[in-house]
């Protein structure tokens, strides 16, 4: 009787292998059940707006090298030159202003050495060391893809995480649209395709004026596309699409301006450090400019005598 039951046991969990075995394919193939992978609901949640920020730098570690930049690593208290504060303004490098402040806290610290000092001695060169280059033959081209592929990988990484991120969606749009940077051959349809993801996913978001101007961006972006498709005749915009984009453009700006108005009474810009609000500025203020631009390429288009058939 037990032999009998251990073989009847074994039959059972042997056809419910078979029987999994079999429907197994037939589900992993259905494309209605494949869904993005989101462990632990990180992804487009609070906790992925903070790492999809925490990822900058090492994307930009990846780039710079992936593009055969070399990062100049200062000494405590040794000041940047004037073009590298430009270039550090112009990419946004917080790293940079992080380095400048630790190097002032130095310059403090020496006056005063004590535990705490040798510790942020200890931190401050281990992060220059984390960004300095120490092979003395320069990086082949192959190397150089390898890293470039490594920072796209990361900036889709940290989409995923926060489709509204400012930085991170630009310059994944960036890697779509430059073959000489990005590694995988997609142009204009898959930015396109990034650009209105991200239009619908930040016009959703009310309590921060922040993605608005993502989503502004994303149709500059998708302007841009139109206008240099523009002289193809397989693949021309018209100027009421483009128009319909502009429309979309002209929300966003209000939308963020209305939100940014209900941060002034609830106090929350306070909240957010002066770099931030001036970065803020700065980029309504360069997409007005743009939309400026792109309504009178627009209306240039429009007034342009068409083609006899």
């Amino acid at each position: 009787m037990k032999f009998r039951s251990i073989a009847i046991t074994t039959g059972l969990i042997g056809s419910g292998v078979l029987a999994w075995t079999l429907s197994a394919r037939s589900l992993v193939e259905n494309p209605d059940l494949d869904t993005p992978l989101n462990p632990l609901g990180i992804n487009r949640s609070p906790y992925g707006e903070v790492f999809a920020m925490a990822m900058q730098s090492p994307i930009e570690n990846y780039f710079h090298a992936g593009m055969g930049h070399e990062n100049h690593q200062h000494a405590p208290g040794e000041q940047c030159t004037e073009n590298e504060q430009k270039h550090e303004h112009d990419e946004n490098c917080e790293h940079g202003h992080l380095n400048h402040d630790n190097n002032a806290a130095l310059e403090v610290a020496k006056k005063a050495p004590s535990i705490n000092v040798r510790l942020l001695n200890l931190i401050t060169s281990l992060n220059n060391a984390a960004g300095l280059r120490t092979n003395p033959k320069a990086a082949s081209e192959s190397f150089k893809r390898h890293l470039r592929r490594e920072a796209e990988d990361k900036l889709r990484f940290a989409y995923q995480l926060d489709p509204s991120h400012y930085a991170n969606y630009n310059s994944l749009h960036f890697f779509l649209t430059e073959p000489q940077v990005g590694t995988r051959p997609q142009l204009t349809a898959s930015a396109a395709k990034l650009a209105q993801e991200t239009i619908d996913y930040c016009l959703k978001q009310e309590n921060d004026p922040r993605p608005a101007l993502t989503a502004a961006a994303a149709c500059t972006n998708i302007l841009h596309l139109m206008f240099e498709n523009h002289s193809n005749e397989s693949q021309k915009f018209t100027t009421a699409q483009m128009r319909q984009f502009l429309g979309i453009l002209d929300h966003c700006i209000a939308r963020y301006n209305t939100i940014s108005k209900q941060w002034d009474e609830s106090k929350n810009w306070e909240l957010l450090s002066p770099m931030r609000i001036t970065e803020c500025g700065d980029r309504l203020h360069f997409i007005s400019k743009i939309r400026e631009n792109a309504d009178k390429t627009i209306l240039q288009y429009e007034t342009q005598p068409q083609p006899t058939s």
